[in-house]
């Protein structure tokens, strides 16, 4: 099951495809829109993006972990 380590709240799950609102660890500001994807099978791999928060302009890193 994919899980996010930070930088993301998952807001649906279906098998390897997700879609997630973009967190900002430093302030807690939650984006408004909703990016999909798709993980892969493996416990090991990990999703990493990053995004600047539009309220404290802070540089997020997005981790989520894959897996089944």
């Amino acid at each position: 099951m994919p899980v996010a380590i930070q930088g993301a709240v998952i807001v649906k799950k279906d098998g390897l495809k997700i879609s997630y609102k973009q967190k900002c660890e430093k302030c807690g500001n939650v984006g408004n829109s909703i990016t999909s994807t798709s993980v892969s099978s493996s416990s090991n791999s990990k999703l990493t993006t990053a995004f600047r928060c539009s309220k404290c302009g802070n540089t997020q890193k997005i981790e989520i972990q894959g897996g089944l």
